[in-house]
């Protein structure tokens, strides 16, 4: 994605947040994040993160489903859905 093609300006941060995955958790560090999405940073192995969960980061007061819509190295770039 290019940086022209962004609908919302994003803002760096370093909080905390959770993925919901069925019966499991997730610990995902918020790298930067927008009124449209974000990138994570899974603590662990990002294959393991589906194209589709919740994601919760009370800090941020969010929590939202997500679709995953980019994976390069540790991060996983997501679109909030509405």
């Amino acid at each position: 994605m290019t940086l022209t093609s962004r609908t919302a300006s994003r803002k760096p941060t370093n909080k905390a947040g959770v993925i919901k995955i069925a019966d499991r958790e997730v610990t995902v560090v918020l790298r930067d994040l927008s009124n449209s999405g974000a990138r994570l940073r899974p603590i662990g192995n990002t294959a393991d993160v589906p194209d589709r969960f919740q994601l919760i980061a009370p800090m941020e007061k969010l929590d939202t489903t997500c679709v995953v819509v980019w994976r390069r190295g540790h991060d996983i770039g997501v679109q909030f859905e509405a």
